[in-house]
């Protein structure tokens, strides 16, 4: 993924702290955020609500974009998005000032490719227990997504980080044992099914066994 300089967002400096400053600002549709790293002291700014959350929308969190701080402008990227559990509102966000030099870690989604023959052909389940690799680069390479191509795997078969090439350029940080992908027969599915069905029935008897004593 290549750096959206035509993505710029602009930001009002916040000297209000407290609750009671965040409740102001949910009001007036502002969300609060915090500026930091790249050697600088860190920094309260508030970006309006909706330009916010429709740059995540369209661009997702991986994006790196200007933030036009009352006339200082900056590269930096979505380090940290709080959200309300109950009522889904942004409550704040952490900004990370963002060097084109320098490399940095990102997050990078996983995208499985193809149909895998043990899948396709001998009925079985693809399961997929990785879905984000977290990677070293500079921001001008950031992938938007690490594919995953899976035609050739048969039944039992898997893919682990150590597999993947993803070229000089990308460090991939995760230990390089991480399965990323398996292909699992049908019968060995049925049977873990099985087992945990099962379970509650053994606890049940052993129950029933224990008060006859």
């Amino acid at each position: 993924m290549s750096i959206e300089n035509s993505i710029s967002l602009s930001a009002k400096n916040r000297t209000e702290r407290g609750k009671n400053a965040s409740r102001r600002l949910r009001a007036d549709n502002l969300v609060p955020v915090t500026v930091y790293g790249g050697g600088l002291e860190a920094t309260s700014a508030t970006v309006t609500k909706r330009d916010f959350a429709a740059l995540i929308r369209h661009h997702g969190r991986n994006v790196i974009f200007t933030l036009d701080v009352e006339g200082t402008a900056t590269p930096v990227k979505i380090a940290d998005v709080q959200i309300d559990p109950i009522k889904g509102f942004l409550v704040h966000a952490d900004l990370m000032r963002i060097s084109l030099t320098e490399k940095a870690k990102f997050d990078v989604p996983v995208k499985i490719v193809g149909e895998a023959d043990g899948v396709k052909n001998f009925g079985g389940i693809l399961d997929v227990p990785t879905h984000t690799l977290e990677i070293r680069c500079l921001p001008m390479e950031i992938p938007s997504v690490i594919e995953v191509d899976v035609t050739s795997l048969g039944l039992g078969d898997h893919l682990s980080v150590k597999d993947l090439k993803l070229g000089d350029k990308i460090e991939l940080l995760d230990d390089p044992e991480t399965v990323l992908v398996t292909v699992v027969s049908p019968r060995a599915e049925e049977s873990a099914e099985g087992a945990v069905a099962a379970e509650p029935e053994v606890i049940k008897k052993g129950k029933g066994e224990e008060e006859k004593k």
